[in-house]
């Protein structure tokens, strides 16, 4: 299945790459993204993710996309937007989110963990994204990131910041700027993209909200979705392993735990969604491992411990089978750059 966004999410594109010195139309026609596509028309995810990445290194603008997500408003997330800003409390409105984001994309996950990896004092709305694993995703999750960031400052009216911010690749741009655009730490090359809030300010109550407003917004985007993709028991999983990331082996046993399952029940509902738990589990450990191979300067120990290997060359003998190649050499192909291309 091919993931797609609403064309809304490049709300800002046309006139920031226009002010920075650049055609816009011809970074769009290089990458196939419409130039005439309605806010609410459903774009592939993985051009436009090629497109960012463009657009950073043909401007020389590495913080791309969090400029970018400083330009955009509750109108870049559509009605999703209008049940967030009308939910009684943030940890409402981040539930709301993570519910109802299929709306806006088929390849945004948000979610919420009571525990955050940086503080046990923290929850943390953690945020991921589902592109091919050979398309870049630092612009797009600075953006994604920095955009979710705004939405909750304009939610609360500025009332809840977050403790911190993690990002799961090396700063695009210098530390300090990242620092400044979310006035709150920022760690990088965790195993997720996320913000960390002290829970308290998750229940807090926010300002004036109309529940006529987010119920027929909720309807409207109800009518629109498949049940049964809202609620797969393999993205389940998928977050668990995700969350587990570096604080356990990944098993079966560990991940039925965080889903308060048996195994066989887990496994059970996974073979009604005609997957396994080892081909969920390959596949995030392959995708994590090729975007920390990318887009981190972490060791190959401190990765291949992240993942769960014992010994480095139980990881170097996996990514030879997931990419018949080393890591090192997974990790320098990717550092090869390309020719520029003249348009």
């Amino acid at each position: 299945m091919v993931a797609v966004v609403r064309a809304a999410a490049l709300q800002g594109f046309d006139e920031l790459v226009g002010e920075l010195g650049a055609d816009p139309i011809v970074l769009r026609r290089r990458r196939g993204v419409s130039i005439d596509a309605d806010p609410e028309d459903m774009i592939a995810l993985d051009p436009l993710a090629q497109l960012l990445e463009d657009a950073a290194t043909r401007l020389d603008c590495p913080d791309f996309g969090l400029r970018l997500a400083a330009r955009q408003d509750s109108r870049s997330l559509g009605v999703v937007a209008l049940v967030i800003q009308n939910a009684a409390t943030l940890a409402q409105a981040v539930t709301d989110g993570s519910r109802y984001l299929l709306a806006h994309s088929s390849a945004y996950e948000v979610v919420v963990d009571d525990i955050s990896s940086l503080d046990p004092a923290w929850a943390t709305v953690r945020f991921a994204v589902r592109v091919h694993e050979s398309t870049p995703q630092r612009q797009l999750i600075d953006a994604c990131v920095g955009y979710m960031h705004r939405l909750a400052f304009i939610t609360t009216q500025g009332r809840s910041r977050p403790q911190a911010i993690s990002l799961p690749h090396t700063p695009v741009a210098g530390a300090e700027v990242y620092r400044r655009f979310f006035s709150a730490p920022v760690r990088f090359e965790q195993p997720y993209a996320g913000l960390h809030a002290d829970r308290a300010s998750l229940h807090a109550r926010l300002g004036p909200a109309d529940p006529m407003i987010r119920q027929l917004a909720i309807d409207h985007i109800s009518a629109g979705l498949d049940p049964a993709r809202a609620t797969r028991h393999s993205d389940l999983v998928r977050n668990a392993l995700v969350r587990s990331l570096g604080i356990g082996r990944g098993t079966k046993t560990e991940i039925a735990a965080l889903l308060h399952q048996h195994p066989r029940a887990l496994q059970r509902r996974l073979d009604r969604e005609d997957t396994s738990f080892e081909q969920i589990r390959t596949q995030v450990y392959r995708e994590t491992a090729l975007r920390y191979l990318r887009e981190t300067d972490l060791p190959l120990a401190q990765i291949g411990a992240v993942l769960g290997f014992s010994e480095q060359s139980a990881f170097t003998r996996a990514c030879v089978r997931w990419f018949a190649r080393p890591p090192s050499q997974v990790r320098a192909a990717a550092r090869e750059v390309p020719p520029r291309n003249r348009d």
